[in-house]
């Protein structure tokens, strides 16, 4: 199967993510890397089953972009920049972002559901980050690329994060674990309905 070389889907959704969180961010606090809340990022594209039941389903791609704490998404945008580089030549442009957003939006509404409202809003791109490291699991996991790079970004991408989850929620945050799932599936019918090349 012939794919995309260049990481487009990586590249365009790295850019978003980093303009648009950086600018809602100077534009509630005045500052880009000001203190804000989840509750504030309502407007601007956090997301409810709510929200869905109202039809807004522009939100179910922009929670995915925004973040609360702006050096967490540095953080999620080199990871997610680093892996997608690695990654996304793999099953091509189309499919990557399909991967994406849909380990992304599942985790991230899954997300909602362990929060108290107001303050279940669900954003942030560590879900889809999740679903994109399952692919590269994948990979690893049946040989068809163990680079040293590959096993360095999933380390990077997926360990702290977890972490972070063992010291503040003593266990996986449900929304990480259900964007590796879903990633987890996708990948595997992309990887059983083509055959693939390793490049």
């Amino acid at each position: 199967m012939k794919v995309n070389r260049f990481p487009f889907v990586t590249v365009i959704i790295s850019l978003l993510t980093l303009c648009y969180s950086l600018a809602v961010n100077h534009e509630i606090s005045g500052s880009l890397f000001g203190a804000i809340k989840i509750v504030q990022l309502e407007p601007y594209g956090g997301v409810t089953f709510g929200h869905l039941w109202n039809f807004e389903l522009w939100r179910l791609f922009v929670a995915q972009l925004i973040h609360v704490k702006q050096l967490h998404m540095l953080f999620n945008v080199l990871s997610f920049a680093v892996l997608g580089c690695i990654l996304e030549k793999y099953i091509g442009s189309a499919r990557f972002f399909v991967l994406w957003f849909i380990s992304g939006t599942v985790g991230t509404l899954i997300s909602t559901l362990t929060v108290e409202p107001p303050w279940n809003l669900g954003t942030g791109a560590s879900q889809a980050i999740f679903g994109v490291a399952a692919l590269g699991v994948l990979l690893l996991w049946r040989e068809i690329n163990t680079s040293l790079s590959l096993k360095f970004a999933l380390v990077i991408a997926m360990v702290p994060a977890l972490l972070l989850d063992l010291i503040y929620a003593h266990h996986p945050k449900l929304g990480h674990v259900t964007g590796f799932l879903m990633g987890w599936a996708i990948s595997l019918y992309y990887l059983k309905a083509y055959k693939h090349k390793v490049i």
